[in-house]
């Protein structure tokens, strides 16, 4: 009886957790006064059709994680204070808005018996009303890795972290729709 209940606890800890994937993207953008005087409000949707964030496919079968974090969260208040930084003086309310939107933001694992294939995608898009004008564009990026054995989540993390924190750094940076921001 003991041996049976010390195999049970050995196979219940053999038992593989599932990964916790954590995302959380700081933005690097000079402080330059650039929205200074700007009002207006900001959001940040999440419009991804699945909150997997990590999708781990292993021959036919394939299972979805989201992440351990509050990821559209984390996000807006990154972008909210970088936007402040940078002068904006942001509101819940008024006649000028900009809001981002998450349209893909996924690590995709394919794992074979001997390597792994990560290929990450970011897609976000910024719309900017203004009495009743309005401007959009997208900004996305991709990597891929092929590396030997198991995927290691942490790795994958950091990557789709940085791939994230580039799409938002070009994103920033662009005067296309600070221009239309400002008016």
């Amino acid at each position: 009886m003991r041996t049976l209940l010390l195999c049970l606890l050995l196979l219940a800890g053999c038992a593989s957790k599932p990964p916790r994937l954590i995302v959380s993207p700081q933005v690097f953008w000079p402080q330059a006064p650039s929205l200074q005087q700007s009002t207006f409000s900001f959001y940040l949707l999440d419009q991804r059709s699945s909150l997997n964030t990590l999708v781990i496919e292993r021959g036919d079968t394939s299972q979805g994680y989201a992440t351990a974090n509050d990821l559209r969260a984390e996000l807006e208040q990154t972008v909210a204070d970088a936007l402040r930084a940078r002068g904006a003086n942001l509101t819940g309310q008024g006649s000028r808005s900009l809001t981002i939107q998450i349209n893909q933001l996924q690590a995709r694992v394919n794992q074979r018996p001997l390597d792994h294939e990560v290929v990450n995608r970011v897609t976000m898009t910024v719309l900017v009303q203004h009495d009743g004008n309005s401007f959009s564009k997208a900004y996305s990026g991709d990597s891929r890795q092929i590396a030997p054995f198991r995927a290691d989540i942490a790795v994958i993390e950091r990557e789709l972290r940085v791939l994230t924190e580039q799409v938002l750094t070009d994103l920033l940076r662009d005067e296309s729709w600070q221009k239309h921001l400002r008016g």
